[in-house]
């Protein structure tokens, strides 16, 4: 560091000396600040830089001093960091003003000075139409005094926010380099919300079925249920036309016991009746499903009636029961 002239000697004597917060700390507070401070100068002497900064700030933490915010200052400078550095130099001229150590108060000041020509900086310029709006800068709120100012930031990425109430937001990512330099940010006029649709609007604004969509549905599932119960006469036909065989001759299949004939006259009843019920529910299924597709969907509000088909099975027969309201 500075050790290599006469004139830098006075310089480095100054920065390595510390000067504690008269009746603040305890002693034990300063006994470990002190210890942390000379662990930053050892590591900073190694040129482990983001280590002994990490001492310095916690020995400022227990025990503030002007010493350990000069190395700070030089710490974050040899970091690339001139924002920061430029601020501890800046609180180390400010606790030195305070404590009458014009020595070290100007040490602070030349180096504060030396680093503004090196500053990266940012500018923010926000529209001043826009009630109740908050900027951010990586995620810390500015207040509006700072808008059009090009703050001093550490160079490397960036990110810009703005929002307000009922407005959609801004977010912008800038990478700002190495100093002199400086980023300009425009924030536009943030525009608004589309004001949300009530919930009963939205829903009647969504296309339904058709009225032909709606018969062609239970139209199809007419058939489903007619093809289902003639299945189901079909089945029941097997199992009477097995058990009539038990019935009957096996030499002489007409030849049968009166409960032979019954269970046959039965099979053949439960046959017939699944043929019929299987045809036509096959051919109202066929015709459901020609009514669903051609049927489409229109807007809610189109839907002037209500139609219903509903399939109706007795005692042998099958039928359909279909109706409209107006």
């Amino acid at each position: 560091m500075f050790r290599k002239s006469t004139a830098l000697t006075f310089f480095t004597a100054i920065l390595l000396g510390t000067t504690h917060v008269s009746g603040q700390p305890s002693a034990a507070d300063k006994a470990v600040a002190d210890k942390l401070f000379d662990e930053g100068r050892a590591l900073l002497d190694q040129n482990r830089v983001p280590e002994a900064c990490v001492k310095f700030a916690e020995s400022d933490r227990y025990d503030p001093s002007v010493g350990t915010r000069l190395n700070l200052g030089e710490c974050h400078e040899r970091q690339g960091m001139t924002a920061s550095a430029y601020g501890h130099f800046g609180d180390a001229a400010r606790l030195a003003r305070e404590r009458g150590d014009k020595s070290r108060e100007a040490v602070a000041e030349e180096r504060r000075q030396a680093l503004e020509k090196k500053l990266s900086r940012i500018r923010i310029t926000a529209p001043s139409g826009v009630a109740g709006l908050e900027v951010l800068l990586d995620g810390k709120v500015l207040g509006a005094a700072v808008f059009g100012t090009a703050l001093p930031v550490d160079p490397g990425s960036h990110v810009v926010e703005a929002r307000a109430a009922g407005r959609t937001g801004f977010h912008e990512e800038k990478v700002v380099p190495a100093g002199p330099a400086t980023v300009e940010v425009v924030i536009p006029e943030l525009p608004a919300l589309a004001p949300e649709a009530p919930k009963d609007a939205a829903e009647a604004q969504k296309p339904r079925w058709s009225l032909l969509r709606g018969v062609g549905f239970a139209t199809g599932i007419a058939g489903v249920v007619g093809i289902g119960v003639g299945a189901g006469f079909g089945a029941n036909a097997l199992v009477k036309n097995a058990a009539s065989k038990e019935k009957c001759d096996a030499g002489e299949p007409t030849r049968c016991t009166p409960e032979g004939y019954s269970l046959r006259n039965a099979a053949g009843f439960s046959a017939d009746v699944s043929t019929v019920l299987m045809a036509v529910g096959g051919g109202v299924l066929a015709t459901g499903i020609v009514l669903f597709v051609v049927g489409g969907n229109e807007p809610a509000e189109a839907q002037a009636g209500r139609a219903w088909v509903t399939p109706v099975v007795g005692r042998g027969s099958f039928g359909v029961s279909a109706g409209m309201e107006f």
